[in-house]
């Protein structure tokens, strides 16, 4: 192979593994000897069929197209001694860490630990751009992490300091699809969206339906006990996953107006309750059937089940790998940091194991993608039930061939919120 095809190659590698932009593949590619032999890929047959780009050009990353992240400053050098002394600062939605595991950490590193939190991604981004909150770490979801990146707003990590990593979590979240060699983040909790019910209240065994979704626009008889996830995207893909449609990161206003119409459908039929709080309608029976997170049927179970109730009538349904989404969020440092050592030794201590586990079966029933977490293991030490090994996941569930909902354009934002926006305020 000669020069100029090496360099083809080399190009081609960077632009897929999300180190160099379509445009800037395009460039590279014009300027060799051998631009006519790439002829197919000047014209878009293969760079065209990449995901859009997305804030600062950084691609927008897929379960099938992984980005490696730019980096804007290196990372801290090994070896460095943790801060100690005055306040640490943490930045995340109420009531998703243990208040008890987060004084643990405060006491061991010799700082006070001083919690604010946020309300939404949006609201978590805004306010960290604006520095009306100047956090050392917080929780960040995959689909805003280009966006922080491209606005400076977190740190590269030094993976020396964070050897949980690779000795306690799942290999598939080592290198994640939207944060290639894990530059900027590590993964905290995962789930599936599904379907959470009460096996004591719905007659159907919705596992074993054909279309289970299907059970949402047949659900006249639970009227009133049935609700779907306050989320423009959840919701949304809800009904296209109900049609039989994938592609849930999609901008065809065709597809997401037709969408919100099967939602707008649902309406008269069983006037469906929209929020985020089935972890404690399911569990107290307020609600019978609710488009869910896997992680809301195992709080509802570890946290919010009345006097007397066992919890064998919760039940959670979700699709095979490829035909529903999973999920995951992660953790960062702020780039404001005044602590950058410490805030790494954070990021290691979440992914302790005995940290994660006591984190999970205690205060969130988010599950954490700890290798030694598994459903034989829960069921066997009578954690949870065996009517709720569906709600357990393993490493295989992500990755290559998932369906994860990620970035969209300023446009797709837009039609997912207008669409989204109308189910709302009609039902």
């Amino acid at each position: 192979m000669n020069n100029d095809s090496l360099e083809v190659q080399q190009i081609l590698e960077d632009f897929d593994s999300g180190r160099l932009s379509r445009r800037q593949a395009l460039k590279a590619l014009a300027a060799t000897s051998v631009a006519a032999a790439v002829a197919p890929f000047l014209a878009g047959s293969a760079l065209a069929s990449s995901p859009p780009m997305g804030p600062g050009g950084i691609p927008l990353a897929r379960p099938d197209h992984p980005v490696t992240l730019p980096l804007h400053e290196e990372p801290i050098k090994s070896g460095l001694p943790p801060e100690t002394g005055g306040t640490f600062k943490l930045f995340n939605y109420q009531d998703y860490f243990d208040k008890k595991l987060i004084d643990e950490f405060g006491k061991k590193h010799g700082v006070k630990m001083e919690l604010t939190t946020f309300d939404s991604m949006d609201q978590a981004i805004t306010r960290m751009a604006s520095h009306s909150v100047q956090p050392d770490v917080t929780d960040i979801t995959p689909d805003r992490l280009a966006q922080a990146v491209a606005g400076k707003l977190i740190k590269p990590i030094n993976l020396d300091y964070i050897p949980n990593l690779k000795a306690n979590i799942w290999p598939s979240l080592h290198s994640p699809f939207y944060d290639v060699g894990s530059r900027y983040t590590v993964p905290y909790v995962t789930y599936a969206t599904g379907i959470g019910w009460r096996a004591d209240k719905i007659s159907e065994d919705i596992a074993k339906m054909d279309n289970p979704w299907e059970i949402f626009w047949k659900s006249e008889k639970y009227k009133g006990y049935v609700g779907v996830l306050d989320d423009a995207r959840e919701s949304l893909a809800m009904a296209m996953l109900y049609r039989g449609f994938y592609d849930l990161n999609t901008e065809d206003p065709k597809v997401i107006n037709k969408a919100r119409d099967d939602l707008m459908a649902m309406i008269p039929i069983c006037n469906p309750k929209i929020n985020i709080t089935e972890y404690q309608t399911l569990a107290k029976g307020e609600s019978w059937l609710h488009q869910s997170w896997s992680g809301d049927l195992l709080g509802a179970y570890f946290n919010y089940l009345p006097a007397g109730d066992n919890g064998s009538s919760l039940r959670f349904w979700s699709p095979a790998k490829g035909k529903g989404q999973v999920q995951n969020d992660c953790w960062a440092i702020l780039r404001t940091t005044k602590k950058p050592v410490l805030a790494h030794l954070w990021l290691n201590y979440l992914l302790d194991k005995d940290v994660a586990y006591s984190n999970f079966t205690t205060f969130t029933g988010y599950q954490p993608p700890q290798v030694s977490i598994t459903a034989d293991s829960l069921i066997q030490a009578k954690v949870l039930p065996e009517n709720l090994r569906t709600a357990i996941f393993t490493s295989d569930a992500f990755g290559p061939g998932s369906l994860q909902l990620m970035t969209l354009t300023p446009k797709g934002q837009a039609l997912w919120q207008k669409a989204y926006a109308r189910f709302n305020s009609g039902a």
